[in-house]
């Protein structure tokens, strides 16, 4: 069993978009705690976030200095949803030499398990090097339900109306070109999240070995960040 921060061998340098479903704002705060000790680790989003609890959060036209541990910085606040307004390529620019990490949350699926992308999804800024993307292991080869999938349509296109999220239906998701990783380049890495029982790692592995028959660019792992525990499948 390995740290989150290892199964993606983060390193100093990294800029980290993390897309998906299924634990986004978690991992994102999960890899920042774990980092906060010997780096400055920025957290930040390139789309929308809730204002998370427990940290302080400051905003581009006040932003001063970098500080040891964990800053979270937004480019504005939505005060009637609660919510921080992402930051853009610009913005990133300026910040990018003031931290060692960066984490960014550029995708959302309104809590819901599954998603498909619209044209303008996910928000990959240029400047990142590494993407996450998240699938839930608990729904592996679960049958396809209307009420827990983001932007449905897109994701009949993407699935050719997969009923059931088999492994076939999940290559799909993860190799196409609007799928998964989309506006994705360098260091990609599929995280099986919510793999919480035997059968859910069971069902990760044997999903993996699926997907080493057909041609990807993307590592695999999964693990649960409800028990902090993850593994490389």
């Amino acid at each position: 069993m390995k740290s989150l921060s290892s199964i993606f061998n983060i390193k100093k340098g990294d800029i980290v978009s993390i897309v998906g479903s299924g634990g986004k704002t978690t991992l994102m705060f999960r890899l920042a705690n774990e980092l906060k000790d010997k780096y400055k680790v920025l957290v930040t989003t390139s789309t929308k976030i809730y204002i998370p609890e427990g940290y302080e959060t400051c905003y581009i036209n006040n932003f001063d200095k970098a500080k040891n541990g964990i800053t979270v910085i937004a480019k504005d606040l939505n005060i009637e949803n609660n919510k921080l307004i992402g930051i853009n390529d610009d913005d990133l620019d300026i910040l990018m030499k003031y931290f060692d990490i960066i984490l960014i949350e550029a995708d959302g699926s309104r809590g819901l398990p599954l998603k498909g992308w619209k044209e303008h999804e996910p928000v990959i800024l240029k400047a990142s090097n590494k993407t996450i993307g998240i699938i839930p292991a608990n729904i592996v080869n679960k049958k396809i339900i209307a009420d827990f999938v983001y932007n449905y349509d897109e994701f009949n296109i993407l699935t050719d109306y997969s009923n059931n999220l088999d492994s076939e239906a999940i290559r799909k998701i993860c190799t196409r070109k609007n799928g998964l990783f989309k506006n994705s380049e360098r260091d990609l890495y599929l995280f099986l999240n919510q793999a919480d029982t035997e059968e859910d790692i069971k069902n990760s592995r044997g999903l993996s070995a699926y997907l080493e028959e057909y041609s990807h660019n993307f590592k695999i792992c999964c693990g649960s960040l409800k028990k902090e525990e993850y593994y490389e499948c």
